[in-house]
């Protein structure tokens, strides 16, 4: 162990040996620090050079404001030269005195440095450090028109500006800045850099300010508009809204807070509260309000639970919210004030200023009900509200009876104002106390068997009040709160005594065999009554339906002479038609042949007619040789052969056959013509058509 000791000991001196023994080299760009062990000068090496270390030389470096030698295993222990580029600057902590010595290549004793001040150097640039030097390289600042830069006075700067003043860079001024000597830009306290964004004005957002300065703003085209014309003096808060563009803090006025519009919404409010004057108003939405923080403060109203619970609200969504109250339909609540007492009716919404409350009301609860645990609500059901209750009697016959009640209850406001209803803090007992004195009082007026049979009926007269013929019942009011009871049920009525109750128990019993046994005699005789009923019925049905089968055979009949008389005269009609069309074809066919037979007659005369002309010039032409012909054949054949050749021509000329004859011989000699007359008037008259011989 003390070997090891011993050896951790000699380790960082020979460690620190190797690195003076060695030979550094110093690049171009390049510096390095060398402490003279013997007199504690620090030497800056500029390269390019060589630096070969002495026994009484070590190579340090100047960390957390101190010089500290450099071990072996770290680096050589050259620095690279401060650069900085056009768009960049330096600042350099502790600068030299004489701002006009330059370090040169290679050895540069220590020069006389200010300690404590700041320079800027803006590039581009390039240098080494002095011993206890520090420099920081920062880009230079681009600004837009709505970005600025806070600067700050460190130092003696012209102008006689003290130091730690502020100063407000606004870009739509300066585009790129570089700060001087003296002045240094402060960063942003999130760490994002040294550029600002201006406070963008619109119409749902405000600007706290707070004037550190006394300051005059000018009438509106100056060249600052984003606060309203004036004297602004040191202390002032300011606000500003409903403004468009942006503004920039400067050394008059800084910003406060950025102060965003509260969206509310319909059924949402808020409580503000008047710095000066105290007042707390509310403001109901839907809107966004947008709060002046110089004049108004937002105010929250602290609800214990068991109040949030009556209002039936959940904890305020945000500090100032107001109270906000659901009132759901057929329901109403009163809100009290220090002077002022209002009933609200649901459905709705109804938002409490800040000093409204809801009354409470503390009901009876139980059965029967007592004020032994009171059940507090700020919600009054107007309409169809029921309540439960049993009330303890005793009856004309000192029987006790125990009646379960359930009472249908209203509030109308025709009879008393609507503030009237909360006028009852437990409007449950004066309801049921009042009723069952009303009860009691009829019980004791009535007999058992009477209650037992009329309960309902006893109940309902004595609440509601007795019936009238063709109206309903009055109900029961209450002047005290406009309270009406509009109906009444009997749950059950049941009999405290065990020995009376099993005696009514019996005798119902009884009443009820009685009653079934009477039910089901009636109901067998109403059974066979309808079995004989039906039994009539379905002869009836039978005989309806036998008469209706002979209806439908008759029918049937019917309908079939019915056919073979159609079909009947249906054959008629056909045949007489057909007979006609036959008589009236033949006809036609008669006509048309008269017709042909006319025409061929017509025809057939017309060739007679010329056949008898031609016949009557050939005759005339063969007269004379016809005589000498008559008189070579003979007076007997010739006549016959005239009578029959002449025969057509007396029929289609309507005279007689000698006519004929005598105009075809009308040429000849008188005795022939004679001769052949008188030879056809013989055979004329002879037996078959045939004429006599001469």
């Amino acid at each position: 162990m003390l070997l090891a000791g011993r050896l951790s000991k000699k380790e960082p001196a020979m460690a620190e040996r190797d690195v003076r023994e060695r030979d550094i080299l110093v690049a171009s760009n390049e510096y390095a620090y060398v402490q003279d062990l013997t007199k504690g000068d620090i030497v800056l090496y500029v390269g390019p050079t060589k630096i070969s270390l002495s026994n009484t030389e070590r190579l340090v470096d100047f960390r957390e404001g101190r010089f500290q030698p450099v071990r072996s295993d770290e680096a050589s222990g050259t620095h690279p030269f401060v650069v900085a580029s056009a768009q960049e600057y330096v600042i350099v902590e502790n600068p030299p005195r004489d701002p006009a010595v330059k370090a040169i290549k290679g050895s540069n004793s220590a020069t006389e440095l200010l300690v404590g001040k700041k320079i800027v150097v803006p590039g581009p640039v390039t240098f080494p450090l002095w011993p206890g030097q520090r420099a920081e390289v920062v880009r230079g600042h681009t600004l837009r028109e709505d970005e600025y830069l806070l600067v700050r006075v460190y130092d003696e700067v012209g102008g006689g500006m003290p130091i730690g003043r502020e100063l407000v860079i606004r870009g739509a001024e300066v585009s790129y800045y570089v700060p001087t000597n003296g002045l240094e830009v402060i960063p942003r306290e999130d760490g994002g850099g040294y550029v600002r964004r201006a406070f963008r004005l619109r119409r749902n957002r405000g600007l706290h300010l707070r004037v550190i300065k006394d300051f005059t703003v000018p009438e509106p085209g100056g060249a600052d508009e984003s606060l309203p014309p004036g004297a602004y003096t040191a202390g002032q808060d300011v606000f500003v809204k409903d403004r468009e563009g942006f503004f920039f803090p400067s050394e008059h006025a800084i910003v406060v807070r950025v102060v965003e519009a509260l969206p509310l919404a319909e059924k949402e409010g808020l409580y503000v509260r008047d710095i000066l004057s105290g007042r707390i108003t509310t403001v109901k939405g839907p809107t966004n309000y947008l709060v002046d923080p110089t004049r108004e403060d937002v105010v929250g109203r602290e609800l214990d639970p068991d109040r949030l619970r009556l209002y039936r609200n959940k904890t305020p969504a945000f500090h100032g919210a107001a109270i906000s109250i659901d009132i759901p339909p057929s329901t109403a609540v009163m809100v009290v004030a220090k002077d002022k007492r209002e009933v609200v009716l649901g459905p709705g919404t109804r938002i409490l200023d800040f000093e409204e409350e809801l009354e409470v009301l503390h009901l009876s609860t139980g059965k029967p009900k007592d004020d032994a645990a009171l059940l507090p609500t700020c919600f009054l059901r107007v309409d169809g509200n029921k309540v439960s209750d049993v009330v303890k009697t005793r009856t004309q016959d000192h029987v006790e009876l125990e009646l379960q009640l359930s009472y249908r209850v209203s509030f109308v406001s025709r009879h008393v104002p609507a503030d009237r209803w909360f006028a009852v803090t437990d409007y449950v007992a004066l309801l049921c106390d009042h009723l069952a004195s009303l009860l009691r009082a009829a019980a004791r007026r009535s007999p058992l068997d009477e209650v037992y049979r009329r309960g309902a009926e006893l109940v309902r007269d004595a609440v509601l009040g007795e019936k009238t013929e063709g109206e309903p019942r009055a109900g029961r009011h209450f002047a005290e709160n406009g309270m009406w009871v509009y109906d009444v049920e009997v749950l059950e009525l049941r009999v405290l005594d065990p020995e009376v109750r099993k005696l009514l128990l019996d005798a119902q019993k009884a009443a009820i065999v009685m009653e079934v046994s009477r039910k089901s005699e009636e109901n067998r005789a109403r059974h066979e009554k309808v079995k004989e009923a039906v039994t009539q019925e379905i002869y009836l049905a039978q005989i309806a339906t036998q008469a209706r089968a002979v209806d439908l055979e008759n029918a049937k009949n019917a309908l079939v002479a019915t056919r073979l008389e159609a079909q009947a005269a249906h054959d008629r009609l056909e045949r007489i038609g057909r007979a006609e069309n036959e008589a009236q074809a033949l006809e036609i066919g008669a006509a048309a042949r008269a017709r042909v037979a006319e025409r061929e007659l017509e025809i057939e005369a017309r060739r007679l007619e010329g056949r008898v002309q031609a016949f009557e010039k050939e005759m005339a032409a063969m007269a004379p040789e016809l005589v000498t012909t008559l008189r070579a054949l003979g007076h007997q054949e010739f006549a016959k052969e005239l009578a029959r050749t002449a025969a057509p021509l007396a029929i289609l000329g309507g005279s007689s056959v000698t006519e004929v004859v005598e105009r075809l011989l009308g040429a000849l000699p008188v005795a022939a013509s004679e001769t052949v007359t008188g030879v056809l008037a013989a055979s004329a008259s002879a037996p078959n058509g045939n004429a006599k011989r001469p």
